[in-house]
């Protein structure tokens, strides 16, 4: 006896929450399903089979894929889904390179693949994952999804990075007004690899005065740092 698949019911076919998400497989509708029901199986592709694939086909060959490939993808053969992923982001480093040069128009013009047909074989691949209960993600089709959520660098990274950042310049000039020198931004700059108006920036008015003077009674004469329980308060 075959197992049963992943949100069905005995006897073949989508079990009430499988098709009760089906019928209507908006987010609001999941959250409601799922909240009510913590442990209920429900299959969540809505894009599946085969009949996309042909109505895409001509889309598909002016951009150069090959349909067979996403009929793979479509199979959630992994191989595909990691083909069909590099092929993409080889196109969207392709059409990077030529805005950068000055090329515009380029989706009209063929140069670039379209977000929505981008995003549309991302859905593809994972609906095809959850239809054959294949839970294992090629690692290129994450590297696809998280390009296009904001890529490697996201805002918050970037802010973490730069928080980060700000804390090591008030310790180097803590440490240099510990020494005798006066920190400037340029020195702090030069030292951390940005440009002085950066490090300027970090800082509120009268902030950057305040955390050098904090962290200078962390380092004596030499620049050495003070145990902690040696510091002055």
């Amino acid at each position: 006896m075959a197992a049963r698949s992943f949100g069905s019911q005995e006897g073949g076919g989508f079990n009430d929450f499988s098709k009760a998400f089906k019928k209507n497989p908006s987010i609001e509708n999941y959250v409601r399903l799922r909240r009510e029901n913590p442990t209920a199986e429900i299959e969540v592709s809505v894009l599946g089979g085969i009949d996309p694939l042909f109505y895409m086909e001509p889309e598909l060959k002016r951009y150069g894929f090959d349909p067979d490939l996403i009929a793979g993808t479509l199979d959630a053969d992994p191989d595909a889904i990691s083909e069909i992923s590099l092929q993409l982001m080889e196109r969207i480093i392709e059409a990077r390179k030529r805005a950068e040069a000055g090329e515009t128009h380029l989706v009209r013009r063929g140069l670039a693949v379209p977000d929505k047909l981008i995003d549309w074989i991302i859905n593809c691949s994972l609906d095809a994952l959850s239809w054959n209960n294949t839970l294992e993600i090629p690692r290129d089709l994450i590297v696809l999804i998280r390009e296009r959520l904001g890529g490697a660098n996201p805002e918050y990274k970037q802010a973490a990075h730069a928080h980060e950042q700000k804390g090591n310049a008030a310790l180097i000039g803590g440490q240099l007004k510990a020494r005798g020198i006066t920190p400037t931004f340029k020195m702090l700059a030069d030292a951390l690899g940005v440009a002085p108006s950066t490090v300027k920036r970090w800082f509120e008015p009268g902030e950057f005065e305040r955390e050098v003077d904090y962290w200078s009674r962390a380092f004596d004469a030499d620049g050495k740092m003070i145990p902690f329980n040696e510091r002055q308060k």
